[in-house]
């Protein structure tokens, strides 16, 4: 657990903060709640799919203005709103004013029971109660008790129930993503371990390959080659920190025959080398 106003960087982003972090476990399950905490941010805060960028982030604004960012759009943020984002998905979350948020951030298959797979922006008036799902959810993974990890996922799973009665149905809140770019997508992470190919990802998306281009600018704000090399390394930095896997290893395993290659386009993507990341370096 850490939290408080004054350790380490955290003033230079917050006037208060207090987070809980899941135990990773061994083997991994199909869903875990891996940190939640609330934060109450400075002005000028900004955050994004730059930060843990592996998991699946859920964000519950309570106070101040703030604005969502993806690609080229963008759209304000209201309290009781929640934001929902893929581990896959180019965002930024900011404010010039004060805001103050709870977030969650959860690790593996997202379940199709709570809504369909994509970037959500969910406008609910302020609920107490979902406050008290998120509230919950972080002080279970502080206080850590035997069995805190299922505890965890249940009001998880309770968290997104009081969203779908609120919201009139879990599947109320649709993807904003056209279905040719979330088709693009998932042809992409499904594939990730192979060399890029634009013909493959514009047949999966049923267009061409340069209106599939322009479409990713427009919703993504990077080509299709730049979404799947950026997802590729992402799952080279995951492997290296949570798997302990040599340099060498993650480089066969996303498919890349030359280390040196690897470790030039992980360092383009991430700003250090995959030797450095996996020492500590993050």
């Amino acid at each position: 657990m850490s939290g408080g106003t004054n350790d380490g960087l955290r003033p230079l982003r917050y006037d208060y903060w207090r987070t809980g972090y899941g135990i990773p476990i061994i083997p991994k399950p199909d869903l875990r709640v891996a940190q939640a905490g609330e934060y109450h941010c400075k002005p000028g805060y900004a955050t994004g799919n730059f930060e843990h960028s592996g998991r699946i982030q859920l964000f519950y604004h309570l106070e101040g203005q703030a604005a969502l960012r993806v690609g080229r759009a963008a759209s304000p943020v209201a309290g009781g709103d929640l934001l929902i984002f893929p581990p896959d998905h180019q965002f930024v979350y900011q404010a010039d004013e004060a805001i103050k948020h709870h977030w969650v951030g959860v690790e593996g298959v997202w379940p199709p029971l709570f809504v369909q797979q994509g970037l959500h922006h969910v406008s609910l008036a302020y609920d107490s109660e979902i406050e008290a799902k998120f509230v919950a959810i972080r002080e279970v993974l502080i206080l850590r008790k035997p069995g805190h990890a299922l505890q965890a996922i249940g009001l998880l799973y309770e968290l997104m129930a009081r969203v779908a009665e609120l919201s009139g149905t879990a599947a109320s809140s649709q993807s904003t993503y056209p279905d040719t770019v979330q088709n693009a997508i998932t042809h992409l992470r499904e594939n990730y371990a192979e060399k890029y190919e634009a013909a493959a990802a514009a047949a999966a998306a049923g267009v061409s390959q340069s209106h599939l281009r322009a479409l990713f600018e427009k919703w993504l704000g990077e080509s299709p080659r730049h979404f799947h090399t950026r997802y590729r390394i992402e799952q080279a930095a995951r492997l290296l920190n949570e798997q302990q896997l040599g340099v060498t290893e993650v480089a066969y395993h996303l498919g890349f025959a030359d280390t040196r290659h690897f470790s030039r386009t992980f360092k383009r993507v991430l700003g250090l080398s995959p030797g450095k990341y996996r020492s500590g370096g993050r």
